[in-house]
């Protein structure tokens, strides 16, 4: 695993990065606090469900959950069908009764914590008190200014790359524009079209500060400012927006109140109005695998009820007040965007991003999108199943059947783009993932959808001796069978893969889906 800031290019001015190593304390407090709950001793002997974890480890089985995901986005628990297990890492080292434990190693890195917090004393030598310049000891006023402020310089990072988004949309003003803040987002927004006016609704105090903010007159001349509490105020019945935003809004509020809130906006909607909502979503992977799960953890730290919801609920939202047609994307930065509007989801194009969370909702571990060309295949990887797998010549999808490598080259010049799948044991669970997934993208439209399995075909006991295979609607060619380099190939795309040398090592398994 790499944390997104592993990733960051210096050669680009890249925000996320900085923004990336200011939230690093998140990962290792969520360590931390999984090592004094004592949860990987708890799930280590016996497998758990919630309720049970809960009630061991004293903890109250909803935050728990909180915890339990991001848990799971670092790879240091699993989940599957409602129980709760160490992942091999966690087994190896965080396990106090197991004989390479380093728990108390890891806690020892947290009680030097308070000297770091000094390192700018010890480099400047000027002596501060613990909490000089924290924002919590300026008054109100003060530290909604800098909230506004700081708000502000993010969504700036992100505003042109959600425009882009935007421009292949249609709608009209006026916008309505929720929570916004100094309305950054809805300024770059309505900036793209030579009409139509932005009406910001926010708090009294937060229109003070997004106005100092923002002295100049000319900087509201295309905005209508509503102050106010969006959960009681009442707007006026012919209030009608063509886009309404809420960025970084529904996660101030909990399960019960952030649906509401949404259908309240909803119904201010143009009947060919569009949505957009900008948010972290603990559901999405894209850049940052873990943020929307360590963010969902600081809404619950720091706000009264606040939480990030998955997409997946908040489409369900979205359909049940009329919106048909919805579509999510991943930033390059850390958040997601989702645009909603009514219109027939059975017409709408589905995008390759899609697919990566259809593996996961399969239950693939990883899913990659990989260019067809950076697919590796040799004519050595045939000739290293003959002299090296103990089935060799009794599967129909392995050699000395099936495709030739250089057959396999030739075959996916016809392809643009494929899914490389990691998966786990048993190998017919993984297969009929694999046939699954390639179902599901075949009836989507991606017509040449075909899948490529791990290792030999696992869909019969043995294969029938006159050579005809019984089963041709479920056998499906393995990867190596076919010519592919996987240790290869599998690296190109991020996925670290090594043979296995010891009995308990983690065993993965890699597959393939080509889409076209």
């Amino acid at each position: 695993m790499r944390f997104p800031f592993q990733d960051a290019d210096p050669a680009h001015r890249d925000f996320q990065y900085l923004e990336d190593l200011s939230t690093a304390y998140w990962y290792s407090e969520t360590l931390f606090a999984a090592l004094d709950l004592k949860l990987f001793a708890l799930l280590e002997r016996h497998c758990c469900r919630l309720d049970a974890l809960a009630r061991a480890a004293g903890c109250h089985q909803a935050e728990l959950l909180r915890l339990l995901r991001v848990l799971e986005s670092l790879n240091l628990v699993h989940s599957a069908n409602g129980f709760w297990f160490n992942s091999q890492v966690a087994r190896l080292y965080l396990v106090p009764a197991g004989p390479t434990y380093m728990g108390d190693f890891f806690l020892y890195r947290r009680h030097m914590r308070p000297k770091w917090q000094e390192l700018g004393q010890r480099v400047s030598g000027v002596e501060r008190k613990p909490n000089d310049g924290c924002l919590a000891q300026q008054d109100y006023a003060t530290r909604t200014f800098h909230y506004v402020r700081a708000m502000d310089q993010l969504v700036r990072g992100k505003a042109e790359e959600i425009s882009r988004l935007l421009s292949s949309e249609t709608w009209e003003p006026p916008v309505l524009d929720v929570g916004g803040g100094a309305g950054t987002l809805s300024r770059a927004l309505i900036r793209n079209k030579d009409h139509g006016h932005v009406t910001l609704f926010e708090l009294p105090e937060v229109i003070q500060a997004a106005q100092t903010l923002y002295p100049e007159e000319e900087a509201w001349d295309r905005f209508r400012i509503i102050e106010g509490d969006f959960r009681t105020f009442e707007f006026d019945p012919q209030d009608r927006f063509g886009l309404i935003v809420l960025s970084n809004f529904l996660h101030a509020y909990g399960a019960v109140e952030a649906p509401e809130l949404l259908e309240k906006a909803l119904v201010l909607l143009e009947p060919n109005g569009l949505v957009l909502i900008h948010d972290y979503f603990p559901d999405r992977w894209g850049r940052s695998p873990q943020k929307g799960a360590l963010y969902d953890l600081n809404m619950m730290l720091n706000t009264y009820d606040g939480a990030c919801h998955d997409s997946a609920e908040v489409v369900k939202w979205l359909r049940s007040a009329g919106m048909g047609r919805v579509r999510i994307r991943d930033l390059t930065t850390d958040s997601s965007v989702l645009l909603a509007s009514t219109g027939n989801p059975d017409h709408e194009e589905t995008d390759l991003d899609h697919w990566v969370y259809e593996a996961r909702s399969v239950g693939f571990r990883r899913a990659v999108l990989l260019p067809v060309q950076e697919i590796v295949t040799a004519a050595w990887v045939r000739v290293k199943c003959k002299c090296g797998c103990a089935v060799y010549g009794r599967n129909l999808q392995c050699p000395p059947h099936g495709m030739e490598s250089t057959s396999t080259k030739q075959m996916l010049e016809s392809y643009t783009w494929s899914l490389l799948l990691e998966g786990s044991p048993p190998g017919r669970e993984f297969h009929a993932g694999l046939l699954q997934l390639e179902r599901k993208a075949f009836l989507a439209g991606f017509h040449k959808a075909l899948a490529f399995g791990a290792g030999p075909c696992p869909v019969c006991k043995s294969c029938p001796e006159d050579g005809t295979c019984r089963r041709p609607d479920q056998a499906r060619p393995s990867m190596e069978g076919s010519g592919i380099d996987v240790y290869t190939t599998a690296r190109t795309a991020g996925i670290p893969l090594e043979p296995v040398t010891e009995k308990d090592q983690y065993v993965k398994y890699i597959g393939l889906l080509l889409l076209e």
